[in-house]
């Protein structure tokens, strides 16, 4: 898989520059449409201009700006009034084209922020309604937009007065949006909640994505199924003129099997439109659901939050007393204790932070004369800091500058208890061997003390942090200090999960632990000290099958084609891990075992998807523990059969951006891609040189789709060539045009999903 954050960041560039060469070019012809007096180049000029706002509104399409778009297909919308007459042209109407643009191109300026995809654009005071802004962050809501019908609205500037001219919301959308929460006055009332009963109302909020899950799953499946039908449409328009030409000169038992024929394919044609319009209202109740469970769940989510500082403020005192105890002398502060965090995590990280404080007082802090000696203050600093890693995730790192670890006695100590072979622990990096101090029964002390001493409570630490969700890792540098990092999720149950398909089986892996996914040859895995690797960004990573770890039998899937792979990390380790294919990213919320199977070796949990699968939500942690011990499968015998040809695709669009986009979606599955500028461009490339597939757009220069679909099709070398359509035409007449010419698919840009189009390929090829 690409990097996502990389190809979106390549994208808007390219995006902005064709941006502002379209927009610049509208101006152009619109003041070139302005002064032509004759009519037949009227028309040649409108036409020119709805080919640019329809490129230009494909483009937006393929970077996810739909604000953009949607302003784009109004103003279509009015360019065609215009060019079917029901509309005079005029000076005013010219005034509001040009201020249409103009609104446009802010809009634009404004989209290439970094927060545009989620931030609405207010509206320019001279904006017209055709060009009302959608914010992104709550397009959801399908809803009809108040465009003024061409023939009895002119396109005219409205007055600020009016309702169109404010930059509000529609009425609509109002009942779904979160309301932004004011500030709460200094005598606002507050009353006492019981923990548990706040607990319960969360966890049964947090069910509610279950029923969200399921809407999206109910909408995918009707898309699939009209998908389906509307790839069906060409031999259904086929077999429905056989069955009216039999018709006419059939008699009896024939006729009436004919007429039997018609009718079927009439009620299937019907069939598709109800299936279409079931896709359009299970799409707009799920977004609806969306709008509203989102804004709930935060809220219930705040409801739970309490800062740091009532975890660790208790722990100044322990210090104090603990040090005493042991005479030594120590202090403790905080910082970041003012970040607040779900009060569940809290009381989760509670005891492993416990353990944590008590070693560093017991074993790393030294007595005053000791540190004296060692030319240090006589009393410890142990510190703690949280902060914030990113939206999902927090850190805490609790430093002292006490004696450190050393590490022989931490390799002898292993030693002891086998918690690795000692021709392992010789070869195993200084990093990689401090964090043996978390296995159980571990203990560099030489004697059972009331505080430590017995290895239980540092493998405490390690257990409780995974069951979290999180990890731990340590450094340190002998007479300087030593620090624990602890990683964990800011969201107890509810987490975004990578599902992936493994011996035939689905799994989720929590996504917080996922770098990267992609596909490789498997000429190109390697094998370096009896094991399996692979190149990822010039690294060479260990590559373990993750069905071995698991147990289970590897499916013929795996073993054909390209190897995909899913990049792990677990604090400083990665590794990556062989599956079957990776089946996307979703919200899920996890569930325990429950008490009979409370520790299941790589597994932490459970999830119900939304068609009502439960998968298990695998250990990262342990995967990685699993995976030191999965010896790779022997190399199979070189074979001189030859390997399975690469699949090569042409793709003709005239738009750089959505050339791009196309391009990368096409090569990181795996694909062989050349790309051509229009129509004309792609029927004299494939004269020259063949191709299993060809993509094209319908709107191009010189030669439209429809015209090199059937260019292909009168051509004999090319009339088996699948071709697939993809574009912004949505009408029925455009689809059944296409497929009349002879088009293999048609998708539309608006519901355009990449996997659709994987699909659609790998069945045409």
């Amino acid at each position: 898989m690409l990097d996502s954050d990389a190809l979106l960041k390549e994208l808007l560039a390219t995006f902005e520059l064709e941006a502002q060469e379209h927009l610049g070019e509208l101006s152009s012809l619109l003041l070139l449409l302005e002064r032509e007096p004759e009519a037949a180049e009227r028309v040649r000029l409108l036409e020119a201009i709805f080919r640019r706002v329809h490129t230009l509104k494909g483009a937006a399409h393929a970077v996810n700006l739909p604000d953009v778009a949607l302003s784009c297909q109004r103003l279509e919308d009015v360019l065609a009034a215009l060019k079917g007459g029901s509309l005079p042209l005029g000076l005013e109407q010219f005034d509001s084209l040009h201020g249409s643009i103009n609104a446009l191109g802010e809009r634009l300026c404004f989209a290439q922020g970094p927060a545009a995809p989620a931030v609405p654009s207010p509206a320019a005071p001279h904006e017209l309604p055709v060009a009302a802004a959608v914010p992104t962050d709550t397009a959801a809501v399908v809803r009809e937009p108040s465009v003024p019908t061409p023939p009895s609205t002119p396109l005219t500037r409205p007055e600020p007065s009016t309702p169109e001219a404010v930059p509000a919301q529609p009425r609509e959308w109002k009942t779904s949006e979160p309301r932004p929460v004011s500030p709460r006055p200094q005598g606002d009332e507050t009353v006492r909640v019981s923990a548990r009963l706040l607990e319960e109302l969360l966890l049964q909020s947090e069910e509610l994505v279950s029923a969200k899950l399921s809407s999206s799953v109910l909408h995918e499946e009707l898309a699939s199924l009209a998908g389906e039908l509307a790839l069906r449409q060409g031999e259904r328009s086929r077999a429905l003129e056989t069955a009216r030409k039999s018709v006419k000169g059939a008699t009896g038992s024939e006729a009436v099997l004919a007429s039997l024929l018609e009718q079927s394919c009439q009620a299937e044609r019907h069939l598709e439109g109800r299936l279409r319009f079931l896709e359009k209202s299970a799409e707009k109740h799920q977004r609806s659901l969306q709008a509203m469970l989102d804004p709930l769940l935060e809220e219930m989510k705040k409801l739970q939050l309490l800062p740091c500082s009532t975890l660790c403020d208790p722990f100044a005192k322990l210090v104090r007393d603990l040090s005493r105890e042991l005479g030594k002398e120590a202090e403790f502060s905080c910082r970041g204790g003012e970040l607040e965090i779900d009060r569940r995590i809290l009381a989760e990280l509670r005891e492993p932070l416990l353990h944590l404080v008590r070693n560093t007082v017991d074993h790393g802090i030294e007595e005053p004369r000791q540190r004296v000696a060692a030319g240090k203050s006589p009393r410890g600093a142990i510190s703690i800091e949280i902060r914030l890693q990113d939206a999902g995730r927090a850190e805490l790192v609790l430093e002292d500058d006490g004696r450190g670890i050393d590490l022989s006695r931490v390799k002898a100590a292993a030693q002891r208890v086998d918690a690795a072979p000692a021709d392992v622990l010789e070869r195993m990096p200084d990093h990689e061997a401090l964090q043996l101090i978390f296995e159980s029964g571990l203990s560099t002390s030489p004697a059972v003390g009331s505080v430590s001493g017995r290895g239980v409570g540092l493998a405490i630490v390690r257990q409780s942090l995974e069951r979290l969700g999180g990890h731990v890792t340590v450094t340190s540098t002998p007479g300087v200090g030593t620090a624990f990092r602890l990683v964990f999720p800011l969201s107890f149950a509810r987490i975004r999960g990578l599902l992936v398909q493994v011996g035939g089986r689905e799994c989720v892996i929590p996504a917080t632990n996922v770098e990267l996914s992609s596909r490789t040859a498997h000429s190109e895995v390697k094998r370096v000290e009896n094991r399996d690797t692979v190149l990822v960004n010039g690294e060479v990573v260990a590559l373990v099958s993750l069905a071995r770890i698991l147990e289970l039998k590897q499916s013929a899937q795996a073993a054909e084609g390209n190897l995909c792979f899913v990049l792990l990390h677990a604090g400083e380790k990665r590794i990556a891990f062989a599956v079957d294919q990776v089946l996307g990213v979703q919200e899920i919320l996890v569930k325990p075992l429950g008490r009979q199977l409370s520790r299941v070796r790589n597994v932490s949990g459970a999830t119900v998807l939304g068609n009502g699968r439960v998968v298990p939500v695998l250990n990262v942690a342990d995967l990685f523990r699993s995976a030191l011990f999965v010896e790779a499968p022997p190399a199979p015998p070189p074979s001189p059969a030859p390997q399975n040809r690469q699949v090569s695709v042409l793709v003709a669009e005239d738009s750089i951006t959505s050339r791009t986009l196309l391009k990368n979606i096409l090569e990181s599955a795996g694909y062989a891609v050349r790309t051509a500028v229009d129509g004309a461009d792609a029927l004299s490339q494939l004269k020259t040189q063949a191709c299993d597939v060809v993509i094209s757009d319908i709107e191009m220069p010189r030669m439209d789709g429809f015209q090199l679909t059937a260019a292909i099709r009168a051509d004999s070398r090319l009339s088996t060539l699948p071709v697939i359509l993809v574009t912004g035409l949505e009408s029925r007449s455009d689809r059944e045009r296409g497929i009349d010419v002879g088009a293999s698919a048609y998708l539309v840009k608006s519901s355009f999903d990449q996997g659709n189009l994987i699909e659609v390929i790998q069945k045409l090829s």
